[in-house]
């Protein structure tokens, strides 16, 4: 009885460790849905724009999980955010 509970403990742990997404993969991702509108936006509905803004706002509310970035990812993701405030900008030009 003992080795399943804990066969069933290492492996909760094991899921819950992958789970977890590194700063750098989140600083990529970031990069990626600014690189996908960018690329996309000149045919995006306003629901399109909805969509990419509800899932801006989810990543801009998830850089406040990573209290350690550092002041160059933080210009990082400075940057990407100012791409997409840029395009958002455009989008509101045309």
């Amino acid at each position: 009885m003992k080795k399943i509970f804990y066969v069933a403990l290492m492996a909760i742990m094991v899921m819950m460790t992958a789970c977890q997404q590194s700063k750098e993969d989140y600083i990529k991702e970031f990069k990626s849905f600014e690189n996908e509108v960018s690329e996309e936006c000149a045919d995006y509905t306003e629901v399109d724009w909805e969509d990419a803004a509800k899932e801006f706002e989810a990543l801009v509310k998830q850089a406040e999980k990573y209290e350690d970035l550092t002041a160059e990812e933080a210009m990082e993701l400075a940057a990407v955010q100012a791409k997409y405030a840029g395009l958002q900008a455009k989008k509101g030009i045309n």
